[in-house]
């Protein structure tokens, strides 16, 4: 062997250890699933592949909160601010542990929120709440309707987010769903989403067909009076007539209802199988479901024919079958609504 060779073999073996340790440790660490690595609280949101292999909710669980400190940024819950309604109790600061309460201080560790939330709404809306002073629209609406005798369920029953995003909503009064902001509105399929979609399903059919025996009783003989109200280029809203919450007369209807800075009446009276009513819109009006009445009204003439008097004496038997079935149902729901409505109102 040269002198030169001499030289060079150790080197030769000493890479050749090398190599073959390198190859060995890359083997076992593929073999072992990699450890995803939580980012700071500075970094940069991930997207992708990344994201999916971290595991979200524990890592949002152990966010540091700084007091003071907005939840509302760009990485943190930035997609509230572009909506077209935000609830201004989020907006100014660090709002949000007014309703959201911290299991542990400074981390993102919260207490769930029941279903049942009016207690918690009514923090703020209630007439004798003095509300944060950091609040730019104050004071906030009043919601309690302690006078009313009969109540919408999801009212009844405290259930404010049923129908509202407590955060942020793109909809009229932070609705989730579609609900027109005017007292007029075009009827289009989708337009009263906010009551059609788990509540009052059959709505849709409700305001879509002129005429019928069975979807409502609001009806002249066959005539639609839900869809001679609604459903037209300028269609009324179900707020002209009705509350959202409660009121003193059955089906929530009002005696009242802002037109601009004008207060407009609507003069109702129920009847065995119809009704009457008189409003600022037009004169008296009645209704019967048996025994049509003739209105002396302008109206659009109906596709259709008007019932026979066969028909009509059928869908009376018809809406009995169907009032009873929902009595005999409603008896334990009504018991259970007393006790919920009295269990919200010890804690008010």
């Amino acid at each position: 062997m040269t002198g030169i060779s001499k030289k060079i073999f150790p080197v030769f073996l000493m890479l050749s250890f090398l190599l073959s340790l390198s190859v060995k440790v890359y083997a076992q660490d593929a073999a072992q699933p990699l450890e995803p690595e939580i980012p700071s609280q500075d970094s940069p949101p991930l997207t992708g592949p990344e994201a999916a292999a971290i595991n979200v909710e524990e890592y949002l669980k152990e966010l540091v909160l700084e007091p003071g400190a907005s939840c509302i940024t760009a990485s943190c819950h930035g997609e509230m601010e572009k909506k077209k309604y935000v609830h201004a109790i989020g907006v100014d600061g660090m709002k949000c542990d007014r309703c959201h309460v911290l299991i542990t201080e400074g981390k993102h560790r919260f207490k769930d929120i029941p279903p049942e939330t009016a207690t918690l709404c009514a923090q703020c809306h209630r007439a004798d709440v003095i509300p944060p002073p950091e609040l730019k629209k104050t004071p906030p609406k009043v919601i309690s309707e302690d006078e009313a005798q009969e109540l919408h369920e999801p009212f009844a029953e405290g259930k404010c987010t049923a129908c509202h995003d407590a955060h942020s909503s793109d909809y009229y009064k932070h609705l989730k769903l579609p609900y027109p902001e005017g007292l007029y509105a075009p009827y289009k399929e989708g337009v009263y989403g906010a009551c059609a979609s788990d509540c009052h399903k059959d709505l849709e059919k409700k305001l879509a067909e002129p005429r019928t025996l069975s979807l409502t009783l609001f009806r002249n003989g066959n005539v639609n009076l839900h869809y001679r109200h609604v459903n037209k280029p300028k269609g009324r809203s179900c707020k002209v007539c009705h509350h959202p919450h409660g009121l003193e007369k059955p089906k929530l209807l009002k005696d009242t209802f802002l037109f601009g800075k004008r207060t407009l009446t609507i003069d109702y009276e129920k009847t065995e199988s119809g009704g009457q009513c008189s409003t600022t819109c037009h004169r008296v009006a009645k209704y019967d479901r048996y025994k049509p009445e003739f209105n002396f009204i302008k109206t659009e003439p109906l596709p259709g024919k008007d019932a026979t008097e066969d028909e009509l004496k059928q869908s009376r038997k018809d809406d009995l079958e169907r009032l009873k079935a929902k009595e005999k149902k409603g008896e334990s729901v009504q018991q259970k609504d007393n006790e919920i409505m009295k269990t919200i109102q010890e804690d008010l």
